[in-house]
């Protein structure tokens, strides 16, 4: 079965849940994520390393079950030289002939008892045409984007549902008026601004419209009185999803004048009046909503974190210099910063993504601009944990499966609020991108604990949830996704890009 839509509209949620409810003593999932990097080999491996050695040349599940293997992102491997995909011609041959060659002796490997299914978006931006050799063995589901009124219910009810928990009457019609205003800003920042080689992250899905959304419930009830002050929110919302994302002037002048356009027509109100505190001659442009600031981080001495706007930027800037001095005194290698504004909004932005349940950044910029820095300190403020890829003359992908390995213990045993920060010039094999790919995606690096660590999470992760009540089915399947669900939880991952570096996996900004 294929299962084809494009990016957002919930391919990969429609089957993980389904593999999820089917019965564990007759199925077993194994899902996989393809990448640009993704080879035949790594393929045939996780496939293989969920089968049985049944009799000698026949590999299946355990007896009396089926394996479902998914294959998110389908067409993602890049062709090779004579315009095959390697991973689906692996794939293809399996469909057609149901066995497979051992990579050692090329002896036959029978597989039985496995059923396929997969997704993928329409070609381009990355993606590729898959050989109708192949999608002739499937029955293909087109999944269609969702139009405005099916949009317009599904985040109304999610607003409706924030502001019915200790908000004012008054916020209901808000919250379909935003509703509708984000749709706005998201269809006209999709006409305006279209990727380019230089502009490859200018890519924009159902995922940033639900990331506006997202960022407007982190305000509570306690601090959030006044309908004008929701609009304000919005705004920081809608430049930190969008305009974040833009590098030259004329983009970022264009987008302004769309949410000035977009303010005034759903919400009947002008920036001018919304924003005038942020302008001394009461004239707003698109500089002055630099200094619109929300965040958790102004009072470091209260005990509730709360999500709020900040006005006093004086104060701002004096709070980030006592993060900056608590920092110093208690790192190995203290950061001489000066807290100018430009800093600040970088900490800031970066604070509002780790706030967030699977918040994961990537930071472009020319070297020297402080992506490391400014990271190290906004983890710091939202007191995470760092963690560095120590990049020596032979660190080999030995060196580097181990550091993964570490990474995902703490986050997924030792239940520590991780950040990973990895810049580009660590890369030293592309094997490393499809290994962060699939972090990203699915908490996961497949095969990359041996039988006895695994065995020893499954054991740790099972005594974890017995200590929290949680009631999990005691198969170590059930138990490793456990696992699997601390590290997406815990985990954050930040991507250091040069500005001028070639064209990283589309599939990352997703």
């Amino acid at each position: 079965m294929l299962f084809v839509g494009p990016t957002g509209t919930g391919k990969s949620v429609i089957n993980k849940s389904f593999l999820v409810k089917l019965p564990n003593e007759q199925y077993t999932p194994n899902c996989i994520n393809f990448s640009a990097r993704t080879s035949a080999n790594q393929t045939q491996d996780i496939i293989m390393a969920k089968l049985d050695r049944r009799r000698k040349g026949v590999f299946g599940p355990p007896m009396g079950k089926k394996c479902v293997v998914f294959v998110d992102d389908l067409n993602m491997p890049a062709k090779e030289k004579y315009g095959a995909q390697p991973p689906i011609e692996l794939l293809r041959q399996w469909l057609d002939h149901h066995h497979w060659y051992d990579k050692k002796d090329t002896s036959s490997l029978n597989i039985v008892d496995v059923l396929f299914i997969s997704a993928m978006g329409p070609p381009g931006g990355g993606k590729n045409d898959i050989t109708g050799r192949f999608t002739r063995h499937l029955n293909i589901i087109s999944i269609d984007s969702f139009d405005d009124e099916t949009l317009t219910k599904i985040f109304s009810s999610i607003v409706d549902w924030h502001f019915s928990n200790g908000f004012d009457a008054s916020f209901f019609r808000l919250g379909k008026i935003m509703v509708q205003a984000t749709m706005s800003v998201y269809k006209a920042t999709i006409d305006s601004f279209l990727p380019t080689p230089s502009k490859s992250h200018y890519i924009f899905n159902l995922r940033d419209f639900s990331r506006v959304i997202r960022g407007v419930l982190l305000a509570p009830p306690t601090h959030m009185q006044d309908g004008e002050k929701l609009i304000r929110l919005w705004i920081h919302e809608i430049y930190r999803v969008f305009y974040d994302r833009l590098i030259d002037s004329a983009d970022k002048e264009m987008f302004f004048t769309i949410v000035k356009e977009k303010t005034s027509n759903f919400f009947k109100m002008n920036l001018e009046k919304l924003l005038c505190h942020l302008s001394r001659d009461g004239t707003v442009i698109d500089e002055n909503i630099r200094s619109l600031f929300f965040g958790d981080y102004a009072k470091p001495d209260s005990d509730t974190k709360a999500y709020d706007e900040i006005t006093d930027l004086h104060s701002l800037q004096e709070v980030m210099e006592f993060y900056l001095e608590e920092y110093n005194s208690c790192s190995k290698a203290p950061m001489s910063l000066v807290m100018f504004k430009f800093a600040i909004e970088h900490i800031s932005r970066i604070c509002r993504v780790l706030r967030q349940d699977n918040g994961h950044l990537l930071l472009v910029g020319i070297g020297g601009s402080g992506r490391q820095s400014t990271t190290k300190l906004g983890t710091f403020i939202s007191d995470y944990v760092p963690f560095q890829i120590e990049l020596t003359k032979n660190y080999s992908m030995l060196d580097w499966r181990d550091d993964l390995k570490r990474i995902m213990l703490k986050a997924g045993i030792e239940r520590k609020s991780l950040v990973f920060l990895f810049n580009d010039s660590q890369i030293t094999d592309e094997a490393m991108l499809e290994d962060i790919d699939m972090l990203l995606n699915t908490g996961d690096v497949p095969n990359i604990f041996a039988a006895d660590e695994r065995a020893d999470i499954i054991d740790k992760a099972q005594g974890i949830a017995r200590m929290e009540g949680k009631k999990i089915d005691a198969t170590p399947l059930s138990v490793y996704n456990y696992f699997i669900d601390q590290v997406k939880a815990n985990l954050h991952i930040v991507l250091g890009r040069y500005l001028y570096m070639s064209v990283l996996n589309s599939d990352l900004t997703d």
